[in-house]
This record gives C-alpha cells, structure tokens and sequence, in this order.
C-alpha cells in the first residue's frame, strides 16, 4: 500500500505543478496585456531586423491596422529599383505606432514612434555589440538630436532631411556606421505623429534646389541663418521615432519624407474625448479663438494632436 500512497503524492505535486504553471502562464499573459505591454512592444521591435518576412513581424504584433502603397526611391542602384512599397501600421494602444515598409516578401525598413509620455523605449544605435566603436542607447521621447552626434562623437549626422508645410512637418538624421553596424542604419526622427513633435518648432527643407534631402558634410556651406537655425533646432528637438533600414536603403515618400507614420491616415484613429474633457476642451479652443486667457490654468488638458498643430 505504500506504493499507492507515494502515487497519491505524486500526484498531488504534480497537480499542484500544473496549477502553478497554468497561473503563472495567465500572470504573464495579464502582464504583457496589461502593466509590461510597453516593455513587451520594446523587447519585440528588437527582435525585428531587415529583410524578414511581413508575416514574422505579425507573429510578434499581430494584424496591422492600415495597408497603404507609398513611393520610394532607391538609394543603392545595386539592389534594384523600386517603384514602391507597402507600408504597414500597428497601433499600440495609445502608446505609440510601429510602421514597416516592404514588399511581399521582405521588409526594407521599419520604425518605431512614441506618442506618449508613458511610452519611452529604449533602442541601441551605432555599431554592433560584436564591434568596437561609438554606440548610444537612445530613448524615444527624451534624447535629444544634438545628444545622439555628440555621443557618437560625429560633428554632424550622415544627412538631414525636413521639410514643413502649412500644417505638418518632419524631421530626421541619418547614421550609417558600415560593416561595424552590420550595414544598418538608423533615421533618428522628429516624426509629425509622435510625442513632442512641435516642442522645437520645425525646419524647412536645406537641401539643394529645395530638397528635403542634405549630406551632412554640406551644413557647414548653408548660410549663417540656417546653421543657426538647425543648431538651436538639434539642441531642442527630441527623437520621438526610430527607423531602421538594412543595406538595401530607399527614400520613403521622397517628395515629402516621413521616420514614421503617415499622421493625416493614423489620426482617423484617435478615440473622441469623454463628456468632462470634451467640455474642457471646447473652452479652451473657443477662449483661444478669442484671444482670452485661460481660467483654468491649473488643469491640465492635453489636446489631440491635430489641435497641437503637430
């Protein structure tokens, strides 16, 4: 009978076992849904890298929310021409966005963009940890432009590219390190739709002949204004989104070029404001029409971004 009892024993640890990992399994589906979803968007958008399959990038974040063809131009002859791609889409709750740009089988370039001060990840840029040279760890939301060459130990970026218009504008720098970087590079951007984005105001286009594009070893023949201009800019601004591109590298939306989503096509997807806010924010648009002040200077009311004039 004793033999029974050591049965009956095992069993009851083994059940005891299987509940444990059937909570710890609903714990940690609660957690990555819930308090650990932004720490989960991180840790998945580092897993990503260019040249994977669309539907690698779905198993990690699930269906994307838009589908759009954009066009591109290409930046190296050697892999071909492009005429466009597919951008997609995923929202992240509130948070922030994830865009990629690829065609049916590969992605070319993908970028993460905060639009959220909850939201503040943390991505390494430079060379590999493999490699020695200058790196930084940048965190969307905080680092600042200027703080990205001077860690990098560079005067200037690879290339600048902005552009701003009536009501939109962007804004990005451009880094390539070679085979140290596994022929990465990184777009730190000032994105229209992210956090932030019209805290330092906006810059024109710099490059030739009205381009958006400018190398970075041309700033020093811009005129005194612009360098200017760009210097308190660089000082000011902060990277809201993150793009990466592999060695096959394009120009996104060449005309008016963009580090992260399209912000006319994302903002359709901004929730209304409930009864109390909304009433708050009425006010604030009506007295700010008028010219009055504010009476409620101590509440704060974070506008939509369409109202931000981001």
């Amino acid at each position: 009978m004793n033999w029974l009892n050591a049965l009956a024993d095992i069993g009851k640890i083994m059940g005891g076992v299987v509940a444990a990992l059937s909570l710890f399994g609903a714990v940690t589906k609660w957690w990555r849904k819930g308090p650990g979803k932004r720490r989960t968007w991180t840790s998945s958008f580092k897993k990503l890298a260019p040249g994977v399959r669309p539907a690698y990038v779905e198993a990690l974040f699930g269906e994307p929310a838009f589908e759009i063809e954009v066009p591109v131009s290409s930046i190296t002859p050697s892999a071909g021409s492009r005429l466009g791609l597919t951008e997609r889409v995923w929202p992240l709750a509130t948070d922030g966005y994830l865009t990629t740009w690829g065609g049916k089988s590969d992605v070319v370039a993908y970028s993460l963009t905060t639009t959220s001060k909850r939201f503040k990840p943390k991505i390494r840029i430079g060379v590999s940890p493999y490699s020695t040279g200058a790196a930084i760890h940048v965190r969307l939301g905080r680092t600042h432009l200027a703080q990205v060459t001077t860690a990098l130990g560079m005067a200037y970026p690879d290339e600048v590219v902005s552009w701003k218009g009536a009501r939109r504008h962007e804004y990005f720098e451009t880094y390539h390190f070679g085979n140290p970087g596994n022929y990465m590079s990184w777009a730190c951007g000032v994105s229209g739709t992210g956090y932030r984005a019209a805290e330092a105001g906006a810059v024109d286009r710099l490059g030739p002949d009205g381009s958006a594009y400018l190398w970075g070893d041309l700033i020093e023949e811009l005129s005194e204004e612009q360098r200017r201009v760009l210097s308190d800019y660089r000082s000011l601004a902060v990277v809201n989104s993150l793009m990466v591109q592999g060695l096959e590298r394009v120009k996104i939306c060449p005309e008016v070029p963009r580090s992260g989503p399209d912000h006319d096509l994302v903002r359709m997807l901004e929730k209304p404001p409930g009864r109390l806010r909304g009433l708050l924010l009425r006010r604030r648009m009506r007295r700010q029409a008028e010219g009055r002040p504010r009476i409620l200077a101590r509440v704060k009311l974070r506008l939509p971004r369409r109202f931000r004039g981001e």
